[in-house]
């Protein structure tokens, strides 16, 4: 079940708003509790929908790290052995299958796999489980003595699957007190419809191109088709995972949850190291938290070594498959290059418009590791950008259609506008204090939610990108 899909829209998302909302008339702690109830529920509703069997690797989970947080404060044994046990079901689950493959294929063995299915979102639901025990022991965070409290906080599905990634810290006092008002509701249906429209009218169309063009790779392309499907990913990738992140925190708001923005324009960034601050906000966080301080940060040891070491990680963390560690050592290296060349008086005098070019190009070329399964296609995809294709009896102009050009500029101007402080500002004046403004938004909003109706209905749905890590 995906967000994107009329199955959960219809099924989870709207009996489940129903209900909270009803229980909303109730006054007191009791209301909250009975709000958490049928959120836990419809979380499970919503987990099940991948496979019921997974249901109790996520039990597991819950109560493993309920436990754990009565123990780890005073133990370092208990947070070693608490990590260990989370990462090693990680390992389990998504990493297993490349080290026997690896195995075979370097010692010619025929040693046998396993059918392993990751569960839905186990690397985020491990980070955060990671997140709670550490904060414990370090008394960064208390304990959370409900169980039922913390199976909403591991479980809630706006975030269950992607993130954004949610200390329990930041979500605690949530757990016990919050309220739904009407303009809290009715922002975070507007941020919904603004996720999904982002999704269904721009990403699936960008990504229809790219993965057609990816698709039929082998056969050969032209220059200008593989830029073509290059830009369509880099786009297509960034409204994709976006576009969720605003439904998954649209949809807590809609609850009486507060979750902080997980992007804020990363393809306007001037280097590697400004991208990271900007793109899956959540995830940088995580791993500048518990893995780069613990590490030493730019305080102990080598401050290039371990910026290197969580870039790597970061490329692990992503997927099953060397091209995915290709793609975190190709970041780390970048950022360590930056932070040596950010010492130098001359670094700074490049023109940002140079140093932003520089920076769309290396994450542009990045994401290519994202439609690939081995190194040899990486290159042979580097080849065709620039120019040292097979020949193909269709070009670029194929590809090049009015659609997709109105869809780049959409993308592109809609960045370079809202991205804007004095915009945001002037829009956000003229959302409390115009009756106009807030008509044409509406009616704007309602198109929207007609055309993802329509093209939901007539060409499917397509699940988010981010849902393979």
């Amino acid at each position: 079940m995906i967000f994107n899909s009329l199955t959960f829209i219809f099924l989870c998302f709207i009996p489940c708003i129903i209900c909270v909302l009803f229980i909303e008339k109730i006054g007191g702690r009791l209301r909250v509790r009975i709000q958490n109830v049928i959120l836990v529920l419809f979380s499970l509703l919503f987990y099940a929908w991948s496979g019921t069997q997974y249901i109790k690797i996520l039990a597991f989970f819950i109560l493993l790290n309920y436990l754990l947080g009565f123990f780890v404060k005073k133990s370092r044994v208990v947070l070693a052995l608490g990590i260990l046990l989370n990462l090693g079901i990680l390992f389990y689950y998504k990493y297993l299958n490349l080290v026997i493959t690896t195995y075979n294929d370097i010692l010619h063995r025929d040693f046998f796999l396993w059918e392993i299915i990751a569960p839905l979102g186990i690397s985020f639901v491990i980070f955060q489980c990671i997140s709670y025990i550490f904060d414990v022991y370090h008394e960064k965070g208390k304990v959370c003595r409900n169980l039922l409290d913390f199976a909403l906080y591991i479980s809630f599905f706006p975030k269950i699957s992607q993130g954004p990634i949610v200390k329990c810290q930041d979500m605690e006092g949530q757990l016990k007190y919050r309220k739904i008002t009407f303009h809290k509701f009715i922002q975070g249906l507007e941020r919904f419809i603004i996720g999904l429209s982002k999704k269904i009218l721009i990403a699936d169309i960008l990504g229809q191109t790219s993965g057609g063009i990816f698709y039929n790779m082998e056969m050969g392309m032209d220059a200008g088709t593989a830029w073509i499907a290059l830009l369509c990913y880099t786009f297509s990738l960034y409204m994709d995972f976006s576009g969720y992140s605003d439904m998954a925190i649209g949809m807590a708001a809609m609850f009486g949850f507060d979750f902080k923005e997980n992007f804020n324009f990363p393809y306007l960034s001037t280097s590697v190291t400004e991208f990271w601050r900007r793109w899956h906000i959540s995830l940088g966080a995580w791993f500048r938290e518990y893995l780069y301080f613990p590490l030493g940060g730019s305080r102990k040891g080598n401050v290039y070594l371990n910026l290197f070491i969580v870039f790597l990680a970061t490329g692990i963390w992503h997927g099953a498959a060397w091209v995915y560690l290709f793609w975190g050592a190709m970041h780390g290296a970048c950022v360590v290059v930056e932070r040596y060349l950010m010492r130098r008086g001359w670094y700074e005098k490049i023109p940002a418009i140079f140093r932003w070019a520089a920076t769309f190009f290396i994450v542009s070329i990045g994401w290519i590791t994202f439609n690939v399964t081995k190194f040899d296609e990486f290159t042979e995809f580097l080849g065709y950008l620039f120019g040292r294709g097979t020949p193909v009896s269709f070009t670029w102009l194929f590809y090049l259609t009015p659609r997709l050009v109105t869809l780049w500029a959409v993308v592109i101007f809609g960045t370079l506008i809202f991205s804007r402080r004095k915009v945001q500002v002037q829009l956000s004046k003229w959302n409390e204090e115009s009756q106009i403004f807030n008509g044409v938004k509406y009616v704007l909003l309602l198109a929207c939610v007609f055309l993802c109706f329509i093209t939901s209905v007539s060409e499917g749905y397509q699940p988010f990108l981010y849902f393979q890590f």
